[in-house]
């Protein structure tokens, strides 16, 4: 209701709670009853001394705005949970804990307000990925599997609840979920592992290390305003050559054979029917069918420094895999011979006693890691040190 201000006088001994700044003593009535309140000479907050006033500046209106959207999200989730699965967080693919981790980590943190879901229109095009493509085409798969919900039924709407089990809990907070997440990528492995067996994160480096290639692609074909993308028979070349030669050197035959089909006019603008990816795919072959034949050593091409580096690669090649840019400098093969072991080590745990998988894994990153076995208790000691 309307409020009639019949005075105000400066108090400067009472400073704003949300800017610190002096704060008016405002005299004012409302339907013939006289009341006292605080209001900011700056920001406008009020500070009534009743219960039975609100104060509507900018930043008590947005506040309630937010609670009264992670109500509706929060009553959202209760209607659908009766019909959706709720998959458990260590059963979800090892590339999409991945993901998800590179979407929260930089802004979920202890010491920082966040909110209680996605809002994936202000995070589309930030560098989570390789490319924006990839990163769109997660974000569809992990909506499509029910990793991921919308908030609300409507065509505009790019919000998203995780929608997860973890510890029980059906629905945990983000802090907890990138918790551990964080503990998963970040101990070395101490405290649990997120793939199911090695080969799994064999098939995300494959997978990262084609995207890296891709986002290359179009880096390069950005200054001539021309169209590029991946493909199903691009990304098996690409494997193929990632069986052989580091990823550098692929850039080295992508940046020859995209300069040379430039200077031939032969790029359209447009990548319609996959015309640019075709031509790219048939003079790389080429140029590797001659260099095999003519014995040439394929050079590197260094990842330009203009091209930002992206948060899922942080988190695998220098967290999880520690190792640093170099990756991209040595076939995969060569660095799978280094990664394997470990990875293999406690993926691959049985009970010495009984052969089971179905293991409790306790583990003490200093000095040891035990295991107990399910079906005959058995317990077995690995020391670290």
């Amino acid at each position: 209701m309307f409020i009639q201000v019949v005075k105000k006088q400066l108090d400067s001994s009472t400073l704003c709670p949300l800017c610190q700044a002096a704060m008016y003593w405002v005299d004012a009535e409302q339907l013939e009853h006289d009341f006292n309140f605080h209001e900011c000479s700056h920001c406008q907050h009020r500070v009534f001394q009743s219960e039975h006033f609100t104060c509507h500046c900018e930043r008590c209106t947005k506040q309630r705005k937010n609670l009264l959207k992670e109500t509706r999200i929060q009553e959202y989730k209760k209607k659908k949970v009766k019909d959706r699965p709720t998959p458990r967080l260590d059963k979800i693919s090892f590339l999409h804990k991945l993901f998800l981790l590179a979407v929260l980590d930089d802004n979920i943190r202890e010491d920082s307000e966040h909110k209680e879901y996605i809002d994936w229109n202000r995070l589309k095009y930030a560098p989570i990925s390789p490319n924006i493509s990839f990163q769109n085409a997660l974000i569809k798969q992990l909506e499509k599997e029910d990793i991921i919900c919308l908030t609300e039924q409507q065509d505009d709407c790019a919000t998203y609840y995780i929608n997860v089990r973890l510890d029980g809990y059906t629905e945990p907070s983000l802090f907890s979920i990138t918790h551990q997440l964080r503990a998963w990528f970040y101990e070395n492995l101490s405290q649990g592992v997120p793939f199911e067996d090695s080969n799994e994160v064999k098939d995300v480096l494959y997978l990262m290390l084609y995207q890296e290639v891709i986002q290359f692609c179009m880096f390069t074909c950005k200054p001539w305003n021309i169209q590029i993308a991946g493909h199903a028979s691009f990304r098996q070349l690409c494997y193929q050559l990632l069986d052989q030669l580091a990823v550098e050197q692929i850039f080295h035959l992508v940046y020859t054979a995209l300069s040379y089909l430039h200077e031939k006019n032969a790029l359209e603008t447009r990548n319609d029917g996959f015309i640019n990816t075709h031509r790219l795919k048939k003079t790389i072959i080429q140029y590797r069918e001659r260099a095999i034949s003519q014995r040439w050593e394929t050079p590197n091409f260094p990842r330009p420094e203009q091209l930002p580096f992206h948060k899922m690669g942080e988190i695998l090649y220098f967290k999880f895999l520690n190792h640093d840019q170099k990756i991209l400098s040595q076939p995969v093969w060569h660095l799978w011979q280094k990664i394997s072991p470990r990875l293999g080590f406690y993926s691959d745990k049985r009970c010495m006693h009984c052969g089971s998988n179905e293991l409790d894994i306790e583990y003490d990153a200093q000095s040891y890691v035990s295991m107990i076995c399910r079906k005959c208790k058995h317990r077995d000691h690995y020391f670290t040190q």
